[in-house]
């Protein structure tokens, strides 16, 4: 039996991946790669948010966790999840780098930053389609989250405990 998941569909990532990315340019908050794979995750597993270590200021937005479901099918665990999403997240950075929607250099610095190119209508559409879908877990990764660092204690990596940051240079 085949069963589509949109959450290891490189074409849904991508476009999950260019909504990320227009929050933090619109904010004007440097995007890691790490940073975006941890969105990405939250976006599509948000109930999975229920572990992750909010700052004083934000857990409020446990209790909209907790009423969260997944808007694609469960994964069962975290950091398998995560690492089953990579390849795939991947892929997709992979296209919009090659279609010159992402700036190349600074993804070489581990940044992903919009380039100039125009980004075609359809993708546009699918993009905002997809932000104005999103519940108040999904509005809050697409922006309060992004501000957090994504390195050292207490950044994203520590609070989602998805990738190790003990060893980051912060």
């Amino acid at each position: 039996m085949l069963i589509y998941d949109q959450a290891l569909d490189p074409y849904h990532t991508a476009v999950r991946l260019m909504a990320i990315l227009s929050a933090a340019t619109q904010r004007s908050v440097p995007l890691s790669v790490d940073a975006a794979r941890i969105a990405d995750y939250f976006l599509v597993y948000p109930s999975k948010m229920g572990d992750f270590t909010f700052p004083a200021e934000f857990r409020n937005i446990r209790s909209a966790v907790k009423e969260s479901g997944n808007p694609y099918r469960n994964a069962p665990g975290m950091r398998a999840a995560f690492e089953r999403m990579r390849p795939i997240f991947s892929a997709a950075l992979s296209g919009l780098i090659a279609a010159g929607y992402v700036n190349e250099d600074a993804f070489i610095s581990g940044f992903i930053q919009p380039s100039d190119a125009t980004i075609p209508d359809g993708l546009q559409a699918a993009i905002d389609r997809f932000k104005t879908r999103q519940t108040s877990v999904g509005k809050f990764i697409l922006s309060d989250l992004l501000d957090m660092p994504a390195n050292g204690d207490k950044g994203l990596k520590h609070r989602s405990r998805l990738i190790e940051y003990r060893y980051d240079l912060v």
